[in-house]
């Protein structure tokens, strides 16, 4: 066969876009084709090639992987609507680069797009979407499905930690590794716009990591399945990283999130003694460190000096507590509303809606807590209390401004959570530590602020 010069050309192309595909750097499906000069990749699962160059919406790669083993700081990732997964031996989604502080790197969908990553039954997806010891990062607008409702009571009941579909997170920001592995400090990580469901582990885990921002997520229906004690999202031993951000005096921040559904079904296995401890809607655990360490750069008995800031949050219909604080300093739960949590039947979960036990200098202000199954909707824990609303049958401590009372909200059972005509919470709450706009984005406006999540006075 003959082969002219143009053929010629376009061989070597196409050899040359074998080779730089194999080595996991983009690619270019012709020497004759000018790129766009914007640092952007785009992923489209049906429409998608990894053999193509991702450099534009007409040769998108195929999977989440081929975009993240090509990507370098300050570029975004545009992901299409469309199912994600794996074959079950990786994770649909690892990020194991990092962005710098002034060129991140961005997971997200495209304007207009829902991508779904489904985490497939296989040995090795232990997560939907895994940070690995990787800073500078946002996700954004991704919809996680774990396994949870294929799972039975009967394959739960063998879980000894060690089956990857039994223990996923949907989001894991992995400051610990395996093995001999051991990654840097995660920091100054972004997870937003995203919903987090049915993940037989945690909705977003967090280990040993800093600078975390969880914004706008709906996670709900996870921790069922799992022997590690998880929550909707969590927080374990937060970990001072070198060089992370600190903005308005707060390193950390759980901001405007759904969180509902969570429990935990199985026993925590490492547990003095097994049992059912959390599938909380919310925790910071152990920021002190006096449990045993994980990884290399966690280390027992140096505890994290950043500040943590839980605002604006609902969480409700939980099997473990609402917003619990465990062995933790330095964190300031402000303006969330708490309802109907503490659903276990756990002998070890009998109070606190919120709670900050065995921590300190934790502020508790403007929150509004309901708990309708009779446990404690708190307790005194020692640290400071003020301008809450406590509303259940058992209210055994408030402190001065608080208010134990009804209160009144729309309709929660229906997902309207709004203080109604004559509730407490109306215009009694005070500016100090408030945010800005409430969950919804309206303002709260000076000497006329709500407490709990959602302002309707103006």
């Amino acid at each position: 066969m003959h082969i002219g010069p143009e053929g010629a050309t376009r061989l070597l192309a196409v050899a040359a876009s074998a080779l730089l595909s194999a080595c996991g750097q983009p690619v270019e499906t012709s020497v004759a084709e000018k790129l766009p000069d914007t640092p952007i990749f785009y992923v489209d699962g049906a429409a998608g090639s990894d053999t193509n160059h991702g450099r534009t919406s007409k040769a998108p790669f195929k999977t989440l992987n081929r975009a993240a083993g090509a990507v370098k700081p300050g570029w975004t990732v545009q992901v299409m609507s469309g199912t994600y997964t794996s074959d079950g031996t990786e994770n649909p989604l690892t990020v194991s680069v990092s962005g710098t502080p002034d060129a991140w790197i961005t997971f997200t969908a495209a304007s207009g797009h829902h991508p779904v990553i489904q985490i497939p039954r296989g040995p090795g997806a232990w997560a939907g979407i895994h940070l690995f010891g990787v800073s500078y990062v946002a996700i954004d607008g991704f919809e996680v499905i774990g396994q949870n409702t294929t799972i039975t009571p009967a394959e739960a009941a063998v879980n000894d930690g060690t089956q990857a579909f039994l223990n996923h997170n949907c989001v894991y920001v992995d400051g610990v590794g395996y093995a001999n592995v051991h990654p840097p400090v995660p920091h100054d990580i972004v997870i937003r716009n995203s919903i987090l469901h049915d993940c037989a582990a945690a909705g977003i885990e967090v280990n040993a990591a800093d600078a975390i921002s969880i914004e706008h997520n709906r996670i709900y229906n996870n921790s069922w399945w799992t022997v590690f004690g998880t929550s909707g999202i969590g927080f374990y031993h937060l970990t001072d990283a070198r060089g992370s951000t600190t903005k308005n005096g707060y390193k950390n921040f759980v901001v405007g999130n759904l969180s509902w559904g969570n429990r935990n079904n199985i026993e925590f296995k490492a547990g003095h003694p097994p049992a059912i401890y959390d599938g909380n809607g919310i925790i910071v655990d152990d920021s002190m460190h006096t449990q045993s360490a994980l990884g290399a750069n966690d280390v027992k008995g140096v505890p994290y000096t950043g500040r943590t800031y839980v605002a604006n949050n609902v969480v409700h219909d939980n099997g473990g507590r609402g917003i619990h604080l465990y062995r933790s300093e330095h964190v300031d739960v402000v303006n969330n509303t708490v309802w109907n949590n503490m659903l276990s039947s756990s002998t070890y979960i009998q109070s606190g809606e919120i709670d900050a036990l065995d921590s300190t200098d934790v502020n508790v202000i403007n929150n509004v807590a309901v708990n309708l199954v009779g446990k404690d909707v708190t307790y005194d824990d020692g640290n400071h209390y003020d301008y809450n609303l406590w509303d259940g049958a058992r209210v055994p401590f408030k402190w001065g401004h608080d208010i134990a009372g009804k209160a009144n909200l729309t309709d929660p059972a229906n997902g309207n959570f709004a203080p109604s005509a004559g509730s407490p919470a109306l215009r009694s709450g005070t500016s100090t530590l408030a945010p800005t706009d409430d969950l919804l984005g309206n303002p709260r406006p000076a000497g006329a602020i709500d407490r709990g999540a959602i302002q309707v006075s103006h």
